[in-house]
């Protein structure tokens, strides 16, 4: 995987280490060690500063690839505001990267005019309450299993 951190707080180093060891912790953990090693695999965490208050999210994971039904190029964008504990950040770090996952196994598709499939079942997002989606109930599931496992290993 080539990763690239960039914006707001990107001088802080202990986050920036952080979120570059988590990355590949949650690749290797959600989709392979090889991809996260050696893969063609790209992806820009983006940090910005009062992205929920601009937004309405604390992180978004965009497809920057042209082909979009099998996606290698991604943007996560997170929100690094002060008032936000670098363990927030890696846990919406871990949220977007199950999307990732999602994205890349064809398990998650977006569509242009508001619809999304979710495996083989489409869902017309303005009749699906965001918390019953199904891809975000799979990554708010699995975003604390994922950032507790990978901060036991960082802290040790």
């Amino acid at each position: 995987m080539k990763l690239y951190i960039e914006g707001y707080r990107t001088q802080n180093h202990k986050l920036w280490n952080i979120l570059t060891e988590a990355s590949y912790y949650f690749c290797a953990t959600l989709l392979s060690r090889r991809m996260a090693t050696n893969s063609n695999l790209e992806v820009d965490i983006k940090l910005t500063k009062g992205l929920k208050k601009k937004e309405g999210a604390y992180g978004f994971c965009h497809i920057t690839d042209d082909d979009l039904n099998k996606p290698r190029e991604f943007m996560i964008e997170l929100d690094a505001s002060m008032d936000n504990s670098i363990e927030q950040v890696v846990t919406w770090l871990a949220h977007e990267f199950v999307h990732l996952k999602q994205f890349v196994r064809g398990e998650l598709f977006d569509y242009e005019f508001g619809a999304t499939q979710w495996k083989a079942k489409k869902y017309t997002l303005n009749k699906i309450s965001y918390h019953k989606q199904p891809w975000e109930r799979e990554a708010y599931r699995l975003e604390t299993k994922l950032t507790k496992e990978f901060m036991e290993i960082y802290n040790e």
